[in-house]
């Protein structure tokens, strides 16, 4: 982080000349960005830089500022990776020695995507810069350290899985990984967890705002670290997290508060604060002030960012990097004395530190086996979680927990409980809800709360039925639940895993059917699709019954009696939309409704007829409203315009903790972006909401960027910026209820013509 942080400044502050852009607005644009950076405004900066880019998409400073800034800030980190490929691509020969740090970025980035083999050459580059300029040799060491480990790391990930549960409890299984949740995890750091009350209760670090009025790091933009507490409630799901430190007697205008581990007995907590850390004790149900933890430990001039109490309370771990060390931070080892004096702290020796960061020891009850996160042994990128044994005097070689506990990204800050047989950690790895989040492992499968089920339904080819009812029906506990298409035809809506439900289609022009599904057992959260096709059965000009198709393609292993999606067209088409990378298998099951003479002198008039569409298409009558009993069923589709030239633009719907628009929002978005060009009197409100999952402080600043999310794909398809209003709504006006079930509708954005 330092080293992205000084790249990013020296680009700042010395190199717009370097990359003078072609013209003036494109430069405009840039200076804008620049004065927002200085006032660690980075999300405002990247909306400028990017604006620079639509203008010139080759200007070099923008791709690189665009690109650090979602290297430096966003957990898809991997957004940056086209920028600084474009900063190497479109540089002017003179610059190359100026650009050259795009190439340490890229190789970062692919080893990000496990994309090693890409890594190298780019480092490789970066360390011809290095040598040939004889730069800083902390950096020459750290980028050696990267081509090390993407050779190695290709190796790692072949290793079998089961090794890791072996690692841990001595036999091999599978392990599971789960993401705590919404819940817990915000687009914001969380990190350094630690449990209390047998796992009831966790209480941990995160950079998330607390008030309106949060302050703020110089340059990242970064809150400042606070601790937050939750527990478990009765179905064993985290409650909202609140303030924890407030329970501490920390002053608020002490920043940097950190959470770092607590005794055995749940009665001492150690935090960290000014580079040190301190214990509070817990008397009853209160903590006193945080204290120094002792005399010998305050001597350590170089902070210490974390510390552990061994399990009989006599050793302490503790992380420095005070000279004398074996580089970067290591791990020390004191003891205490019978007058509770703690000892001068001992290097834990080279079996263990590396010339690189060694941080988060954690030691198992036996004073043992010790787990710890390191940059300098063999990995696959950033920290990853290592195993240690001390036996006959030292520690053992340590071994890499293996996939899927480490991964590409930092994996760090891992406890284990060998009574419960499962653990937590902190992970940067990709998918989140953002930057760092906690994760969960265990050697149990359980099931998750709830599945996204997708779903589409149509009368042919490209013929969508848009506002379909469809109701899904728990068939154990009997609550129901409905999703009404949208005029694409497509519909979302949450179920429980495993479950079995009835399922009533209520289509326009079309009999009620039923079906019945089970959904899947899930340890990890993916998508289920659903394909729905209705046909009707026509005998002499009459609809005289229908035919349904379901496609349910719920599974991610192979069963017997199911078929691979890709197999089928209409599947496969609808699964792509969402970027769908892992193989689906399916099951179709047909069935066919016929109706009776009421049903079919109500469905048909004498004669059944095409119904006419405004651009001259023919559509199948399952597209038209309800038929009446005149002797023609044709109808006009007119479409509902609220200016000229302006079509009205459904609400616009956001993942749990989301904030980017999805691609089946692009064509009505297109379509306003293009009457705002043509017609610049047209103003737009756009305003954002949350459902009232979690603070309503957090829904704010969520539906806030919900609207700039809206506001920035608008301005980047060349939208004026005094066309757009927005505003942040947080949860008030729901247009469902917040039930678990709807809230998915409460997610959204509204946008509302004000001239």
């Amino acid at each position: 982080m330092k080293k992205t942080v000084a790249v990013f400044l020296f680009f700042l502050f010395i190199l717009p000349q370097a990359f003078a852009s072609s013209g003036a607005n494109d430069h405009a644009f840039i200076r804008k960005g620049d004065r927002a950076f200085r006032k660690a405004q980075l999300g405002k900066a990247l909306t400028y830089y990017l604006k620079a880019l639509e203008i010139d998409p080759k200007d070099c400073y923008a791709n690189f500022q665009a690109g650090a800034i979602y290297y430096l800030t966003d957990s898809a980190r991997l957004k940056s990776l086209p920028y600084f490929e474009n900063t190497i691509k479109y540089a002017r020969r003179i610059a190359d020695d100026t650009i050259i740090d795009a190439y340490y970025y890229l190789g970062n980035c692919y080893m990000l995507a496990k994309a090693y083999g890409r890594a190298i050459p780019s480092f490789n580059k970066y360390l011809v810069h290095l040598v040939d300029d004889k730069l800083d040799a902390d950096m020459l060491k750290e980028v050696k350290q990267d081509v090390e480990i993407c050779k190695v790391a290709p190796t790692l990930l072949k290793r079998s899985a089961d090794s890791t549960s072996y690692l841990l409890s001595g036999k091999y299984q599978p392990t599971y990984i789960k993401n705590l949740g919404s819940m817990i995890n915000t687009p914001y750091p969380e990190y350094a967890e630690v449990l209390l009350n047998k796992d009831s209760t966790i209480v941990f670090t995160s950079r998330r705002p607390t008030t309106k009025r949060t302050k703020q790091d110089y340059p990242t933009g970064s809150y400042y670290e606070d601790i937050f507490i939750s527990t478990k409630d009765t179905k064993g799901q985290w409650t909202p997290p609140s303030l924890f430190s407030n329970q501490l007697h920390i002053k608020r205008s002490r920043l940097n508060f950190a959470s770092v581990c607590i005794s055995s007995d749940d009665k001492t907590l150690f935090i960290f604060n000014k580079g040190l850390v301190y214990t509070c004790r817990k008397n009853g149900n209160t903590w006193s002030k945080p204290e120094k933890i002792g005399k010998n430990i305050k001597n350590i001039k170089k902070y210490v960012p974390s510390v552990f109490l061994s399990y009989d309370g006599k050793e302490l771990l503790l992380v420095s990097d005070k000279k004398g060390g074996y580089g970067g931070k290591d791990i020390y080892i004191s003891t205490i004395d019978d007058k509770g004096i703690w000892s001068v702290p001992q290097n834990l020796g080279p079996e263990v530190n590396s010339a690189f960061d060694e941080d988060a020891p954690f030691l198992l009850p036996d004073n043992k086996t010790l787990f710890f996160s390191s940059k300098g042994h063999s990995g696959l990128g950033g920290y990853d979680i290592y195993k240690t044994v001390y036996e006959n005097g030292k520690w053992s070689t340590p071994v890499n927990l293996g996939t899927p506990i480490n991964s590409s990204g930092d994996d760090i800050f891992f406890t284990y409980d060998t009574t419960l047989k499962s653990g937590y950690f902190s992970s940067s790895r990709v998918n989140g809800y953002g930057d760092m989040d906690l994760y969960s492992m265990s050697f149990v499968c359980d099931n998750i709360d709830s599945t996204a089920l997708q779903g589409t339904i149509a009368s042919g080819p490209q013929q969508n039925i848009p506002s379909a009812n469809i109701q899904f029906t728990d068939i154990a506990s009997q609550k129901t639940s409905s999703t009404i298409s949208d005029d694409k035809g497509n519909y979302s809506i949450y179920l429980k895993p495993d479950a079995k439900y009835t399922m009533n289609i209520n289509a326009p022009g079309y009999i009620t059917s039923r079906a019945y599904l089970t959904t899947p057992h899930q340890c990890d959260p993916y998508n289920l699709y659903q394909v729905v096709t209705l046909h009707y059965v026509n005998t002499d000009s009459l609809h005289t019954g229908q035919a349904i198709s379901i496609k349910n393609a719920f599974l991610h292993t192979q069963k017997n009696g199911y078929m691979n999606a890709k197999d089928d067209p209409s599947v496969s088409a609808f699964i792509a939309t969402f970027k769908e990378e892992s193989d689906v298998w399916m099951k179709d099951s047909n069935c066919a409704i016929n109706y009776t003479q009421a049903q079919i002198d109500s469905l048909n008039p004498h004669k059944v007829q095409v119904a006419i569409v405004s651009n001259n298409q023919t559509k199948s009558p399952a597209l038209s409203k309800q038929p009446d009993t005149t002797k023609s069923v044709a109808t006009k589709n007119i479409a509902v315009t609220a200016k000229p030239g302006l079509t009205k633009v459904p609400n616009i719907l956001f993942d749990i903790n989301g904030s980017q628009i999805t691609s089946k929002y692009y064509a009505s978005l297109d379509s306003l972006a293009q009457a705002l060009r043509s017609n610049t009197k047209i103003k737009v409100q756009i305003n954002g909401y949350a459902d009232n999952t979690g603070e309503e402080n957090r829904n704010l600043i969520l539906s806030g960027l919900r609207a700039a999310a809206v506001e920035e794909y608008l301005f980047n398809k060349s939208v004026k910026p005094a066309s757009i209003r927005t505003k942040a709504k947080g949860t008030v006006d729901p247009v469902a209820p917040n039930d678990g079930v709807h809230n998915y509708l409460n997610r959204r954005v509204e946008v509302i013509i004000i001239q």
